[in-house]
């Protein structure tokens, strides 16, 4: 709050009204000046005076000065000549003189003190400044004076003052409303803002209080009780937990200082494993190429001359069929190159077919042989010395190929016994790092290494008794293991996996390159270790990709065969008459490519095989055959067919790809002479036939 200087001097004239006069009749102390007391009584409230008050203090003060000890100042009557209650303590002001009629006051009251110097310090610091005629004021001392007050004095002590005034007033049972009745100004709190009040603690109203019962009291307590009660016990669990908590850490603590030897020499030996696998890795890496290459010039060795001598039987049967069409149009006059080379071709053919009947007749069992049946694989004694002389060059190199490297890294043998060593001394984390799914994968190289030169449809070679073989049966073997031991062996399916991943894609590689269809003996023995294989591992089934990429192979072969290799000549009779013998071999390939074709039953699909076998050779091309022969031959041809087909497709009903070959055995019977003794075999095959497959 901020007094002018009218208001500073009429401040306090109507604090007190005549009630309280009346009802005050103590003892009045009357100051000589009412506009002093009036000053002095707003500065120790705190209130802050304004510029005209303090202008008339520094007058006052400075005539004392000028005047010395004699001065008396004169002080102007007072408007107000009531009594006033307020007794002030105005020791330094007062002389002896003017106090000696006064009640003394021997008491010190620390807090007026403390107000009076807070008081003072304020007066000093917010002295404005007043621009008078007095020449003694500068003009830059009076700034410089304002500056430092204002550096001084912060906001934070005018509200302190401003409180202790209002808490003055309250003590004094002055009011708000009291000073505006009184003509006392407010500061205004857009000036200085004031603290907000304490919040005021009513008392209870003892009307509103409820009555509270010793039960409900009673009551309370308890559920207050029992509320620690549980605190409590949670506070116990928690400690518990706490301590069991800390015997488990010092017993891992204990157990990991007891295993710390174990595991440094557990770490050494990983590391040693780890450089061991590492080596073994850039060594395979850079042998593998190696290997692929010798297994690609194998292969090839092979596959040309099985491609060869495809390439020339076809050849003689192209050349054959041009000798008949030939005879039918007369003797040719000029001769081309052309037919040069089919002469020299048909000299080598039949000079082949004699060796083949000499070596037969010279065999101590002469075996029952028809003209066709017999495979057509000879080669000159050149191209066998040429073949033998590259296959000898890579088997030499196979056998170099890991000389330079140390068994640890070039055997089945010794990598599994790292491995093994693994196994044995941990086997979780043998388990967890995958080892039963990597080792096909790692020995891989080895094994197809030893594997260039085998070879199942040229000789059997049996796999059970190959070195690699038995190495992998006794790994990880333990004398004391159990049947239900074995079923939790993680290596239990270490072999089967072997064969699917390695021997079964090279085994597709040479039915691919390789594998003749027509070779009746190549096709039994590349049947039978399908048969063997599926057989003894039940992973190679209907779910293994490289079991279905193998028989995808076999079917593009057998398709392969029937366009190419068959040949059945159709012509007038009087041309058969005289190249009776061509047809008759032709028809016994047929029959041969048959029976090869039908021996995959139960490997291969039956509807597939049913569609190639029956479908295309047997009704595109043998019954044609059939056809144009005598009913007697016929009928022999017949049941020759007859006995190539499997049993399961000859029980209940008469599948629909022989109802056709059915029919024309009946009309062959029908053309017999059932008295001509000769008939009589032809007729007892026929009566079989329609026996077993009904016509349409």
């Amino acid at each position: 709050m901020i007094l002018n200087g009218r208001d500073a001097l009429t401040a306090g004239k109507n604090d007190y009204s005549s009630e309280d006069e009346v009802d005050n009749q103590g003892p009045v102390f009357q100051n000589k000046s009412d506009r002093s007391e009036n000053m002095k009584f707003f500065l120790q409230s705190g209130c802050i005076p304004d510029a005209a008050m303090i202008h008339a203090a520094r007058k006052r003060r400075q005539k004392a000065r000028e005047l010395g000890h004699d001065y008396i100042p004169v002080e102007e009557q007072s408007d107000e000549k009531g009594n006033s209650r307020l007794v002030r303590e105005e020791d330094h002001d007062r002389s002896d003189d003017e106090d000696s009629q006064e009640r003394i006051n021997m008491t010190v009251d620390t807090d007026a003190l403390d107000k009076e110097k807070r008081r003072q310090a304020f007066l000093d610091s917010q002295a404005p400044i007043v621009k008078v005629s007095d020449e003694e004021s500068e003009p830059e001392e009076e700034e410089w004076e304002v500056q430092q007050i204002r550096k001084g004095v912060t906001g934070a002590q005018i509200a302190a003052a401003h409180q202790d005034s209002m808490a003055q007033y309250n003590a004094l049972g002055i009011g708000p409303s009291h000073m505006m009745e009184s003509g006392i100004p407010m500061m205004t709190s857009s000036i200085i803002p004031a603290a907000p009040p304490p919040p005021m603690i009513q008392p209870p109203d003892p009307t509103k209080c409820v009555p509270v019962t010793a039960d409900e009291v009673l009551s309370k307590m308890r559920e207050r009780l029992n509320n620690l009660r549980e605190v409590h016990r949670r506070h116990e669990l928690n400690y518990d937990a706490v301590i069991q908590e800390l015997l488990q850490s010092k017993k891992e603590l204990e157990e990991g200082e007891n295993r710390a030897p174990e595991m440094a020499q557990r770490y050494k030996y990983y590391q040693e494993l780890r450089g061991y696998v590492t080596d073994l890795v850039e060594c395979l890496n850079e042998k593998l190429p190696m290997v692929a290459a010798l297994e690609s010039r194998w292969v090839d060795l092979y596959g040309d001359r099985s491609t060869e001598l495809m390439e020339r039987r076809r050849q003689d049967t192209r050349d054959q069929a041009e000798e008949v069409t030939s005879a039918s149009r007369g003797p040719i006059l000029r001769r081309g190159p052309e037919d040069d080379a089919r002469m020299r071709r048909a000299t080598e053919r039949e000079g082949r077919r004699a060796r083949r009947r000499r070596a037969r007749e010279l065999a101590p069992v002469l075996p029952r042989h028809m003209d066709g049946m017999s495979s057509d694989d000879e080669v000159t004694e050149q191209q066998n010395l040429i073949f033998r002389q590259f296959r000898d060059e890579i088997e030499k190199e196979s056998r170099e190929l890991f000389a330079d490297v140390e068994e640890d890294f070039c055997t089945v043998r010794g990598i599994l016994s790292k491995l093994e060593d693994w196994r044995t001394t941990d086997l979780e984390s043998y388990n967890d790092a995958y080892v039963p799914l990597c080792i096909p994968k790692i020995v891989s190289p080895i094994i197809r290494l030893q594997l260039i030169t085998w070879n199942p449809i040229m000789e059997s070679a049996e796999l059970e008794r190959s070195k690699w073989y038995n190495t992998l049966l006794l790994y990880g073997l333990d004398m004391k293991e159990t049947e239900e031991s074995l079923r939790c062996d993680p290596d239990v399916r270490l072999i089967p996996s072997t064969i699917e991943k390695i021997v079964v894609p090279k085994l597709t590689t040479i039915v691919e390159k390789i594998w003749d269809p027509m070779s009746t003996s190549q096709t039994l023995r590349l049947v039978g270790l399908i048969n063997r294989l599926i057989r003894d591992y039940p992973n190679l089934n209907e779910t293994s990709k490289q079991l279905e990429t193998l028989f995808n192979v076999i079917f593009e072969k057998i398709k392969a065969a029937v366009e190419n290799d068959v040949f059945i000549p159709i012509f007038p009779k009087q041309i058969m008459d005289t190249k009776h013998q061509f047809y008759q071999r032709q028809f016994a390939m047929a029959i041969k490519l048959l029976r090869n074709l039908l021996s995959w039953q139960g490997l291969l699909g039956d509807l597939k095989l049913k569609n190639i076998a029956l479908g295309s050779l047997l009704n595109r091309y043998l019954v044609a055959g059939l056809r144009v022969s005598p009913p007697v031959d016929a009928l022999t041809k017949a049941n020759m067919i007859m006995s190539t087909l499997p049993r399961a497709w000859l029980q209940g009903e008469t599948i629909e790809h022989l109802k056709m070959f059915a029919t024309l055995i009946r009309q062959l019977s029908e053309q017999l002479d059932q008295a001509n003794p000769a008939h009589n075999e032809a007729w007892e095959y026929s009566k079989s036939i329609l026996k077993i497959i009904r016509p349409l």
